[in-house]
């Protein structure tokens, strides 16, 4: 029982689609995150030199202000310059990074639309004491803080590695003060890129096993999904039954209006009608073996119906012939023997 209950299985089709329903998906949040940077990063490489000579001569415009006195015009003049160029610049990044995020998530996992509900138990303290201090909100916990140290020790390596040229830009001319600045932030853009694309990598693939690993089943509940999805197969037996029954009882009722039934004598027993005005050969109304042969004789004796015992021609109708079917043209010789002998039969 132990063994059974083990979720050693993988997750169903059906189970993974449940989960989705209820908004439990493989959500990366790094991946994300590492592809906006990643394509900004070519945005701002390949297709913004006019947005970079847009903010160069807006810082320009901001720095020839430095040593002077800034009354309230002149502050609202650097202000509205400095907000209207940030606009017109950055609004293309802000749609492609809008676009990229959506994108991103949809890729992930899909379309998916959870309906709204409100959860009591989330107002439970002692339910969201344990929702913080889980493993999943460690292991987040965790990658972040790794992700921030790494960030700040390679920061602090391109400072290192950049510092005779900072302390430099305090004799240089503005022009090249802003293109060292600007030299800067694609070190650091280059090194926060490389760092953030390892570790969606490596989110990604973490995240997804992480999420089939919760939704591992033991064996007894892929049983039970089954059971749910094809019916039980008690009910199901339990329903064939009752069909057959009802069935069975049809059947028998109708050899009341057979014109004859052939018998093995014992085991087999065939019923047969044959109007000829309305069928083009005798049909088989009922048949059956054993109890149910003695039961159609015995309806056949209470309507006073013909009993004719033959045994090649009652086991080989019920072989071959199902109820409520016409008797083959193989057999027309034999049973017209048998129906003249009825006649016969029913004139004496």
């Amino acid at each position: 029982m132990a063994d059974e209950e083990e979720k050693t299985e993988d997750a169903t089709s059906k189970k993974i689609e449940d989960a989705k329903k209820e908004g439990n998906v493989p959500k990366s949040t790094e991946v994300p995150g590492a592809a906006i940077l990643f394509f900004s990063s070519i945005y701002l490489l390949f297709f913004s030199g006019h947005m970079f000579e847009s903010i160069k001569k807006m810082m320009l415009f901001v720095f020839s202000f430095i040593g002077q006195d800034i009354d309230g015009r002149v502050l609202f003049t650097i202000s509205y310059t400095v907000v209207t160029t940030l606009l017109y610049s950055l609004t293309p990044l802000f749609i492609l990074v809008v676009f990229l995020a959506i994108a991103f998530n949809l890729m992930q996992f899909g379309f998916v639309v959870t309906p709204l509900k409100f959860k009591f138990d989330k107002l439970n303290p002692i339910s969201g004491f344990k929702n913080v201090f889980s493993f999943k909100k460690f292991i987040e916990a965790f990658k972040l803080f790794a992700k921030l140290m790494i960030i700040f020790i390679v920061m602090v390596l391109i400072i290192v590695f950049v510092w005779d040229d900072i302390l430099k830009m305090m004799d240089m001319q503005i022009n090249s003060t802003v293109a060292l600045i600007l030299n800067l932030i694609g070190y650091f853009l280059a090194a926060i890129l490389l760092i953030v694309v390892i570790f969606a990598i490596i989110d990604f693939f973490f995240t997804r096993y992480y999420y089939f690993k919760q939704l591992k089943m033991s064996k007894q509940e892929i049983k039970d999904e089954f059971k749910q999805m094809e019916g039980d197969p008690q009910v199901k037996g339990r329903i064939k039954q009752i069909q057959m029954k009802m069935s069975r009882q049809r059947m028998l009722k109708d050899v009341a209006d057979a014109n004859v039934v052939i018998t093995n004598p014992t085991h087999y027993a065939v019923a047969l009608k044959y109007n000829q005005e309305e069928q083009n050969a005798p049909v088989m109304v009922a048949k059956g073996i054993n109890f149910l042969a003695i039961k159609i004789k015995d309806i056949a004796r209470e309507n006073k119906i013909p009993i004719i015992e033959n045994p090649a021609i009652a086991r080989a109708l019920y072989e071959q012939v199902e109820v409520e079917s016409e008797v083959p043209q193989e057999f027309y010789q034999a049973i017209a023997e048998i129906f003249i002998y009825v006649y016969e039969l029913n004139k004496k």
